[in-house]
């Protein structure tokens, strides 16, 4: 039976995936160098909020949303950069795998649940627009946020 992780043990978890993050972003000659201060400042925000939450979001759903949010851009995008990120994540064994919530909404033919909604709110257009998604893929993941949106409102 697998031990639950604790919010304490999962707030470090992602402050050392966060720390990781910083390292690659500052040797790297590869990251976007019109990102590194707007990655970097996310990133010490999502590690403060994690380790000094208000007493109110000292819960691990909260923290799901913190840790959704943070690695959106480490899932979603790619390079020599993304490659050394998810390399040094895995070898620390800090349980964190890349995904991509576009690509597993499409196969699955649906939304599962609110991090899934929000990744692909958030993405959809920037994916059509550099072409990771054509104009029929977007049109499905419109209907598959609708069809979400119409089975949240009815519970």
């Amino acid at each position: 039976m697998a031990k639950r992780i604790t919010y304490d043990e999962r707030a470090k978890r992602l402050a050392r995936t966060i720390e990781i993050a910083e390292e690659v972003i500052n040797t790297s000659t590869s990251f976007p160098n019109d990102l590194k201060s707007h990655i970097l400042n996310f990133g010490a925000e999502c590690k403060r909020l994690a380790l000094n939450p208000e007493l109110q979001f000292r819960k691990v759903e909260s923290l799901k949303f913190l840790e959704n949010d943070y690695l959106t851009y480490w899932n979603e995008s790619d390079g020599e950069h993304i490659e050394q990120f998810w390399k040094q994540v895995f070898y620390e064994e800090l349980d964190f795998e890349r995904k991509d919530i576009i690509r597993i909404v499409l196969k699955r033919g649906r939304i599962k649940d609110i991090h899934e909604f929000d990744n692909i709110t958030d993405n959809i257009v920037a994916a059509e627009q550099i072409g990771r998604i054509n104009s029929e893929q977007a049109e499905l993941l419109g209907n598959y946020l609708s069809e979400f949106e119409s089975r949240s409102s009815n519970k």
